[in-house]
């Protein structure tokens, strides 16, 4: 191996555990009387993930905290990474409590996802404003409460060939539902005109004619 390679290993190794002591930061905070603080209509889970492809998904998610009072997410958000300090291949996640982050668990299954992506270039400008937002959105419930139960919770993933917001709702069997959310999910975070957000179901659908069903907005 040669030094240029091993350093690279080194430093991937060292941002991994740093990632992991920082992630774990929050839990140790000096806590604060639950009396004082402002409680959410939903608790909700934070989780992290890093792709490895010599592990499975489930030993590549980090479970962070629980978030039931706005003060506590103020601290899981100020004792994490900014998405700009990040690599490829990694997700920040929200969801409700009781909800896993994987299509295969039963509040999801069914469902789909509504899927915006954004040029990698606009990382360091764009994306850690659009997923504070985007959190701050569920855990205020803005989406409101006739659609708000629908939504399960959100990640944000990077990746080479775009990064990706995502929004993931429970099964739902009327379209409109579904669109009225995808137009709420682009309206509020300000997603200009010209970019698309695209519906995927976690299970892939197709038409009579064997094409795969997918919504555009």
């Amino acid at each position: 191996m040669n030094n240029n390679n091993h350093s690279k290993i080194q430093s991937e190794n060292t941002m991994n555990s740093t990632m992991l002591a920082r992630l774990e930061f929050p839990n140790h905070q000096p806590q604060q009387s639950n009396d004082d603080k402002l409680q959410l209509k939903n608790a909700w889970g934070t989780y992290f993930y890093k792709a490895d492809k010599q592990r499975d998904w489930k030993q590549n998610v980090i479970y962070i905290t629980s978030i039931s009072y706005i003060e506590d997410f103020w601290s899981f958000y100020t004792h994490t990474y900014g998405l700009r300090d990040l690599s490829n291949g990694s997700d920040y996640i929200l969801f409700k409590s009781g909800c896993l982050p994987m299509w295969e668990d039963l509040s999801s299954r069914g469902g789909g996802k509504w899927i915006v992506t954004i040029d990698p270039k606009r990382r360091k400008h764009d994306l850690d404003g659009y997923w504070l937002h985007l959190m701050l959105l569920l855990i205020g419930d803005m989406f409101g409460a006739h659609l708000s139960i629908y939504i399960n919770g959100a990640i944000v993933s990077l990746r080479v060939k775009g990064d990706r917001l995502a929004l993931w709702l429970k099964k739902i069997d009327d379209l409109n539902i579904i669109k009225s959310i995808g137009n709420k999910f682009k309206d509020l975070l300000n997603i200009p005109a010209d970019i698309q957000i695209i519906y995927e179901y976690h299970e892939t659908k197709f038409d009579d004619f064997n094409n795969e069903i997918r919504l555009v907005i």
